[in-house]
């Protein structure tokens, strides 16, 4: 590519190239600092310089306020606005090794889980049996383990999950500064697992994503 591209050009490119990257961006669904540090190798490579994140960050401001508000995944956007949402607190994880000692530990969590009817997920690889259930629970039988704490939000579609959905997620959670523990679908529910911390803006941005379908709405009618 040339090296006789400005800044803005640069970050033009980049941004208009990815399809989520616009619908983020025309949706003020992004944290500029975080975009701009993730597409500065590739700003620097076209413009042939090191470029400061400051700079792409005006870049990327002034582009926004041009945009109409575009949505490249209407499916995932109206799945979403339907969907139901429920948060799980003080949720935390255990990795058990699945040796002949630890059978008893297995059991006995496992019926503790199923006897208490909380929510729990257990994920197992044949070697080793990972368990994110109510901390107080996992406490209970798992003594001697440090366990951290997480926040969970379930998203239950009343049809099948989007196609797409779970990359989508990551990729919103990515250009948020949000780094998900796990991210997993199960028949039409979708379990992401967060720093306890982090979890008041991921649900702060699947509200404004579920509220993109209305927005569509409105201006599809006008």
């Amino acid at each position: 590519m040339s090296r006789s591209l400005s800044i803005q050009q640069a970050v033009r490119i980049i941004i208009e190239e990815n399809p989520l990257y616009v619908t983020l961006l025309s949706s003020g669904l992004v944290n500029l600092s975080a975009l701009a540090r993730s597409i500065k190798p590739l700003v620097d490579s076209m413009v042939g310089k090191d470029t400061k994140v400051f700079t792409i960050v005006k870049a990327l401001e002034r582009m926004s306020m041009n945009y109409k508000l575009v949505n490249e995944y209407p499916d995932i956007v109206k799945a979403l606005s339907m969907a139901e949402i429920i948060t799980y607190s003080g949720m935390g994880e255990v990795e058990i090794l699945l040796t002949e000692e630890n059978m008893d530990k297995v059991a006995k969590l496992r019926d503790l889980l199923a006897a208490a009817k909380v929510q729990f997920i257990i994920l197992n690889d044949g070697n080793k049996m990972h368990v994110i259930a109510p901390l107080m629970y996992l406490a209970n039988v798992c003594t001697q383990t440090k366990i951290e704490e997480y926040g969970m939000v379930r998203i239950m579609f009343a049809e099948k999950a989007p196609v797409g959905i779970v990359t989508f997620l990551v990729q919103v959670m990515k250009s948020n500064q949000i780094t998900a523990k796990h991210v997993l679908r199960y028949d039409n529910d979708i379990y992401i697992v967060v720093e306890r911390e982090k979890t008041p803006l991921l649900l702060n941005i699947i509200e404004r994503l579920r509220t993109m379908a209305a927005l569509q709405s409105t201006q599809q009618g006008r």
